[in-house]
């Protein structure tokens, strides 16, 4: 059974992810990277909370307690509304880039996984922040895998994550969120493929966390191998 690491677990990807893999019977252990404490973790035998405040950092004492893990899925993120670009640049591309490099250190072969976005762009001319910063970050990410033997990086585009019927994230919904989620229900019989359920991107994170690293084929993923638009994901969900 496998051990995986996983951020931003108290956000609406990270919270459903985290409860898809402490119920997998294929994860023996998740350590859970986090500022905070996480509720839903708490009396699980397989869920390790790690207090971690630097996400630029992981010094040796850190690194002991990952040790054994073949992936980590990178959840944590922020909405770019209001952000500097630097601000928004650091959470986005910069801890997880600061991540990957040094879990690319851990024994073993290792899989990272990236929740990206619907509309970014890895060639740099988005009109969008978003757009450009998460193109920047993915890129990063497969240049880091495309030098470092046994390393993977698959990088995720969802585009609106449907988070069904129950709103698992421990935060509360901005009225921006709220606004999306009211009128939802309207457009998704007309336009399904703009929509990602949170349970299946939780479970297409998990399924390539866990398999062997290699590039993915077929519709709507990049030539790189490694970077799945939304249908490519609702697609490998079964959708």
């Amino acid at each position: 059974m496998s051990h995986i690491i996983v951020t931003g677990a108290t956000g609406l990807a990270g919270s459903a992810i985290l409860q898809s893999a402490l119920s997998s019977p294929a994860i023996s252990k998740v350590s859970i990277l986090s500022r905070r404490p996480v509720p839903a973790a708490e009396g699980n035998p397989k869920a390790s909370v790690i207090i971690h405040k630097d996400f630029t950092s992981y010094p040796p004492d850190l690194l002991s307690q990952l040790s054994g893990a073949s992936a980590c899925i990178w959840a944590q993120g922020i909405s770019s509304m209001g952000m500097k670009e630097d601000e928004y640049t650091t959470i986005t591309k910069t801890y997880p880039l600061a991540a990957a490099e040094a879990f690319a250190t851990l024994p073993g072969k290792f899989n990272f996984i990236y929740i990206s976005g619907r509309g970014a762009n890895q060639e740099g001319n988005a009109s969008q922040m978003f757009g450009r910063v998460k193109g920047a970050a993915e890129k990063a990410l497969l240049d880091l895998g495309s030098h470092r033997d046994g390393f993977s990086a698959y990088n995720l585009r969802p585009a609106g994550i449907d988070p069904g019927k129950k709103w698992t994230a421990e935060r509360k919904q901005g009225m921006i969120e709220k606004a999306f989620f009211a009128i939802a229900p309207a457009i998704k019989p007309f336009a399904s493929g703009l929509f990602t359920p949170v349970e299946t991107l939780a479970e297409v994170s998990i399924k390539l966390a866990l398999g062997d690293g290699g590039k993915v084929n077929g519709d709507a993923v990049l030539p790189d191998g490694y970077t799945l638009e939304n249908p490519a994901i609702r697609r490998l969900g079964g959708l």
